[in-house]
């Protein structure tokens, strides 16, 4: 005799249940539970209500004349193309077009887009750019400033116009008080004429880093609204040329390309992960190396093309990528006993592999619920 719907429902939420089925959803792509959530209520009360923590997905927005988005899902093993580029919000015109970058996320890690511009400044509040929350501009005018939001602030740091004496300025934007920017004790001298910086939020700190040599590094404080100190970090191999701050299975983890030669004549060989005490931020033990062959498909070039190391974390997951030659990317995963597992990932199909205009990356978990906002396909 067939069975009726309630009889159907019925029956699946006694066949799988409780620990069973939770075990089963935090094993399986959020794509493949999208449908598995429309089985029954119960199903769907478990892919909705799940503690699982997969790995994040790493996702480019490729900003050409034509958007083209990407995302990776390293459950699925496939890249998905998204069904169209972000819904930027629209800003009134001004001097410059808008900046589209991205913004750190604590707590719960990752980053998302965000959009500043003379009139505003637009922070995604999903994966893909479906959604926004717009703000205030901050007081400075900024070029490719740091951008974090940690609790209920909004903190953006450094690249603002030297005209306006305030290349270090730092703001805080509290939502949860003021609805204000408020200007706050600037960026320790040392970042002043930094051409590339690094950062990671986690807690109720923002920490940033000197991107090359002498690789200064410190933390801000948004609760008290002050700097920690700021110390060049010694990186065990000398020959590291750029590094990278993020945060891995809860401390911060540096990533540094080393190599051979000087100069112009500098070719980088090896990248390797060291974790980093929070406090003196002092570089701990290493906590894993990229194989070798993985470091030239990195490079590029025949090991002369790494200008800048691209590192993203969440969880106990990273991805490293060379920002000016993205042929392939890198998903890390620190393991429980020590140690790192690394894969492969090949740039997807609707991606160039030097690509003309900017490419903004993130890396963030992806819910059902982030899904259910639009569909997706395979590219």
């Amino acid at each position: 005799m067939e069975q009726r719907p309630k009889q159907r429902e019925a029956a699946a939420e006694s066949a799988l249940h409780g620990d069973v089925l939770d075990a089963i959803v935090s094993r399986v792509s959020p794509l493949d539970l999208l449908p598995a959530s429309r089985v029954s209520k119960a199903w769907r009360a478990a892919v909705l209500s799940s503690p699982r923590r997969p790995p994040p997905w790493f996702i480019l927005h490729h900003l050409g004349r034509r958007q083209v988005a990407a995302a990776f899902d390293p459950l699925s093993r496939a890249w998905r193309s998204l069904p169209c580029a972000p819904s930027f919000p629209s800003h009134r015109q001004g001097p410059q077009p808008p900046q589209v970058s991205s913004y750190m996320l604590s707590p719960g890690g990752g980053t998302r887009l965000c959009v500043l511009s003379f009139s505003a400044l637009a922070l995604a509040t999903d994966p893909f750019g479906a959604s926004w929350r717009e703000l205030e501009p901050p007081r400075y005018s900024r070029t490719d400033p740091v951008v974090a939001v940690v609790g209920t602030r909004v903190v953006v740091a450094g690249g603002a116009s030297d005209l306006e004496d305030g290349e270090n300025a730092v703001e805080v934007f509290d939502g949860g008080a003021s609805g204000a920017w408020v200007s706050c004790e600037p960026m320790p001298e040392a970042f002043r004429w930094s051409e590339s910086i690094s950062s990671a939020a986690v807690g109720r700190r923002l920490y940033v880093l000197e991107k090359q040599s002498p690789f200064t590094l410190s933390w801000f404080d948004v609760e008290s609204r002050r700097w920690g100190p700021a110390r060049g970090v010694r990186v065990p191999d000398p020959t590291v040329r750029h590094v990278a701050i993020g945060f891995a299975n809860g401390r911060p983890l540096l990533a540094g390309a080393g190599g051979i030669g000087t100069g112009f004549g500098w070719r980088a060989e090896s990248v390797r992960l060291w974790a980093v005490d929070e406090e003196s931020l002092q570089v701990e033990e290493e906590v894993g190396s990229m194989p070798r062959a993985m470091v030239e498909e990195l490079v590029g070039d025949g090991g002369w093309g790494l200008s800048s190391l691209g590192f993203l974390s969440e969880g106990r997951f990273a991805y490293v990528y060379n920002p000016s030659y993205p042929k392939d990317f890198f998903l890390c995963e620190l393991e429980e006993g020590g140690g790192c597992r690394w894969e492969s990932i090949p740039r997807p199909a609707c991606m160039e592999e030097r690509p003309t205009h900017r490419v903004v990356v993130c890396c963030c978990q992806v819910g059902v619920e982030d899904l259910m906002m639009g569909n997706d396909r395979t590219v």
